[in-house]
């Protein structure tokens, strides 16, 4: 397009410029339109009344990554696996505690499930699931020593940071009186080195649910990588847009969310970025899969100013040295603010499948790791056609409007 000289147009410039700013803006802020902007099924709570009456205790969820450390890799089949599948059992007396075990592609793994009911429950008691996966790579294929990339590794925070968090809340939940039943799932064979990859716990348990479970499952809640001191925790897709516009009021109260006023009446710090999107394959999505509103709760940055799925991930330095008991007393926290608030309770329990487009569905399930993409805002394609068909059209009325001006200075 030939430009006129600028004494011709000047004027009419300048509004052409305005006019193409507020257009481009409109469009952006469209274009941007986070995909958990949605109507939500989930009851309103007035989280701030429940802050005084949390206890999750992030120090003694730390001891327990210590000492899952210290029992060496968990990897399926192993006497350390084992031993702690023993704890869990011995140490859980007012859940009801049972193992189950599968063979799935030569390989064997068991999952542990505890259930804590209330005293008047039924069969239609809404169901909370909290998930950890307890297994440890079987491959430190990150690590920087060629030599050791095929041992396994100890797993502090990939692995033991969300299985301690759990713990921790099997604690002090049988003393909140809950009204609806939660599920403490520690997943087996999430983390084993396989191709494709394979969350074979998740989707064993996804298969023995039937469909009054589904329906009666209000949210399903991944705890993975918990305890980086640096923590970092994004929104992730695929996921339940419901059951992720339900973490931003429980972080905000507890002062996660940057320049947003926590119940203490202080601004708030940058550990939770709802407007930051990550696509991660992780144990939420076998269960979004079949319908439960699912979502993950993860830092994939481990370590200092590491990148996505780099630093001290799937390497021999994931030990509890690396894990921060701050770190995990703020997600714990969170989630004990979610329960007692009665945040993940719906208004009518019924299935809710992931708005995300189906593209980065199938990319998510079907990836060979944990990680498949990170987006600065979440988008899509449609937005994507109108605002690049708004910036064409905008661009051809100012080369109008200049032709005139250039015939008619």
């Amino acid at each position: 397009m030939l430009m006129p000289d600028a004494c011709d147009y000047r004027t009419s410039h300048s509004l052409a410029t305005a006019v193409l700013v507020a257009l481009l803006f409109s469009c952006s802020t469209s274009f941007i339109q986070p995909a958990h902007a949605v109507q939500s099924p989930y009851e309103a709570v007035q989280i701030c009344e429940y802050v005084e009456q949390l206890t999750f205790n992030g120090t003694l969820a730390n001891q327990s990554v210590q000492w899952q450390s210290s029992l060496g890799p968990r990897v399926p089949g192993s006497n350390a696996s084992e031993t702690f599948r023993n704890s869990v059992a011995e140490n859980l007396t007012q859940w009801n505690v049972t193992n189950h075990e599968y063979t799935v592609a030569n390989l064997t793994f068991t999952n542990i499930e505890a259930s804590w009911t209330p005293q008047d429950a039924d069969e239609n008691t809404s169901r909370i699931v909290l998930v950890a996966h307890y297994d440890t790579r079987n491959a430190a294929e990150h690590d920087s020593d060629e030599n050791r990339t095929n041992e396994p590794i100890i797993g502090a925070n990939d692995g033991a940071s969300g299985s301690a968090a759990l713990l921790e809340l099997a604690r002090i939940i049988p003393a909140m009186n809950l009204s609806y039943e939660v599920e403490l799932l520690w997943t087996d064979a999430e983390d084993q080195n396989t191709t494709p990859h394979r969350f074979f716990g998740a989707e064993s348990w996804a298969e023995d649910q039937s469909q009054h479970d589904i329906n009666r499952t209000a949210a399903y809640i991944v705890l993975d990588m918990i305890g980086d001191a640096d923590l970092q925790l994004t929104h992730v897709w695929p996921g339940s847009d419901a059951l992720w516009s339900t973490i931003t009021p429980l972080a905000q109260g507890l002062g996660m969310v940057e320049n947003q006023t926590g119940c203490n009446g202080q601004a708030g710090i940058k550990i939770f970025d709802m407007n930051t999107s990550i696509g991660v394959s992780d144990d939420h999505v076998p269960a979004l899969n079949i319908g439960i509103p699912a979502i993950d709760l993860i830092d994939i940055r481990y370590g200092p100013n590491a990148e996505a799925f780099e630093g001290y991930w799937h390497t021999h330095e994931d030990t509890p040295d690396k894990v921060s008991a701050e770190s995990l007393g703020t997600v714990g926290r969170m989630v004990e603010l979610g329960l007692r608030s009665g945040a993940w309770l719906m208004t009518n329990v019924t299935q809710e499948e992931s708005t995300e487009p189906e593209d980065q569905q199938e990319n998510s399930s079907n990836d060979t790791s944990k990680e498949t993409g990170i987006q600065d805002s979440v988008t899509h394609p449609l937005l994507t056609i109108l605002a690049l068909s708004s910036i064409a059209l905008l661009l051809l009325l100012m080369g109008s409007l200049m032709w005139k001006i250039r015939k008619n200075p």
